[in-house]
């Protein structure tokens, strides 16, 4: 222990010596954990970000239903299928006792224009069912929600986001009861949604900051006024557990198979996929961002093995003399590794502190969902890398000094 102490201290005085050659030396050291911490706060924001975008937009537990062309012996019997209609919705919450929630989508072809006494707004217009904003986690703020009745009588009434109320209407009026027009057509304002800016709900950012600016119609309405057929353009089933998945998807096949006339128009898409695009981007993440860390360290590390071996070059005789006074190659060798541990954290705790210092910047530029976060995990592995660089680094220059011959280094001037 009294010589790992008598090795950092005399680290340390190397440091003090060589205030620019350490500056230099410590650079990539500094580079290195820096790098390495920045990147675990950024990609542990970034998942932080992702599973709030997957909760407050269904969860995992969700399979979504597109449409795809048919096989190509299918293809001459193809106007068979009516394609996905509200009688797929039916079907599958009768025969699929898996699926938890079930609802379906129609959007207002080529956009929709918002008009409320001279403020006008073009937004995407959703015709839904009650169940959107059950699984898509939409909370009113004032008024209410569409309903089944508002279906079945197709009445024209519509849900407006927070950012698209503020755009129609001016401050302090209650957009609840006005009449706005979509497209030409007259809707009375029944509800508006949670605001969803950033800080308002501790989740914002991203996708979930995007709910600000939805808008929601009966889709039974949204099929007689905006659309010539009776097909919906997307079906969202929720189930009640992940584990069921592969059942649930089989399920969904067989009853889907069956309403489309034994045409195979339908693909199912669940967020498995969304969570293997996440997982190739987190991986991107570790190897660029890592890769900058990993090469700063290896040049702070070539950097300590250079001082440490001019070190020893200007301390031959100081070794030999330690050595004929009764000192054993082991304790040369443990000196001099403590003084490249001291130099490698130095440059570490250094490294830290600039990362610290960047992730605070990021903060207050990056959207909240994806803010980088730092943690105590991240800095013990910053400090934990630079301490490992050090002692391999300084391993070739520690062995070089403990096999110098006492007698060849009591020679040297």
């Amino acid at each position: 222990m009294r010589l790992l102490f008598m090795g950092i201290s005399s680290g340390w005085r190397e440091v003090l010596a060589h205030k620019l050659r350490s500056f230099l030396t410590l650079f990539g050291i500094v580079l290195g954990a820096a790098a390495l911490v920045g990147m675990l706060g950024v990609v542990k924001g970034l998942l932080r970000g992702w599973e709030t975008m997957i909760y407050e937009t269904g969860g995992i537990e969700r399979i979504t239903i597109h449409s795809k062309p048919p096989p190509e012996y299918q293809r001459e019997r193809a106007a068979l299928s009516p394609g996905r209609t509200l009688k797929d919705v039916d079907a599958i919450r009768r025969a699929v006792p898996l699926a938890r929630r079930v609802t379906a989508e129609v959007a207002i072809p080529n956009g929709a224009r918002l008009y409320f006494q001279g403020r006008a707004t073009g937004q995407a217009v959703r015709g839904v069912l009650p169940e959107t904003f059950v699984m898509d986690r939409f909370e009113v703020e004032n008024g209410r929600l569409i309903g089944d009745l508002d279906l079945e009588l197709q009445t024209q009434v519509v849900v407006l986001g927070a950012d698209i109320a503020a755009s129609l209407f001016l401050r302090g009026l209650d957009p609840v009861g006005r009449v706005i027009t979509i497209n030409g057509q007259p809707f009375t304002v029944v509800g508006v949604l949670k605001d969803y800016r950033l800080g308002a709900s501790g989740s914002g950012g991203g996708r979930v900051s995007q709910k600000n600016y939805a808008v929601f119609i009966p889709l039974t309405t949204a099929q007689t006024l905006y659309r010539i057929d009776e097909n919906v353009d997307v079906i969202h089933v929720q189930l009640a557990d992940i584990a069921e998945m592969p059942q649930a998807q089989d399920q969904l096949l067989n009853v889907l198979t069956h309403t489309h006339r034994g045409i195979q128009d339908i693909r199912l898409e669940t967020r498995e996929d969304l969570l293997q695009s996440f997982e190739k981007q987190r991986q991107s993440y570790y190897i660029s961002l890592g890769g900058v860390a990993v090469i700063g360290l290896i040049v702070g590390g070539v950097g300590i093995m250079n001082v440490m071996l001019a070190s020893i070059s200007e301390r031959v005789r100081e070794i030999g003399v330690r050595r004929a006074l009764g000192a054993k190659r082991i304790n040369i060798l443990v000196q001099i590794l403590a003084e490249s541990l001291t130099l490698a954290l130095a440059g570490g705790l250094a490294g830290v502190v600039a990362s610290i210092g960047l992730i605070m910047v990021l903060q207050r530029f990056v959207v909240d969902a994806n803010r980088p976060e730092l943690s105590l995990g991240a800095l013990a592995i910053g400090i934990a890398s630079s301490a490992l660089i050090g002692v391999l680094a300084g391993l070739y220059p520690a062995i070089r000094a403990s096999l110098l011959s006492p007698v060849e280094a009591l020679r040297t001037d």
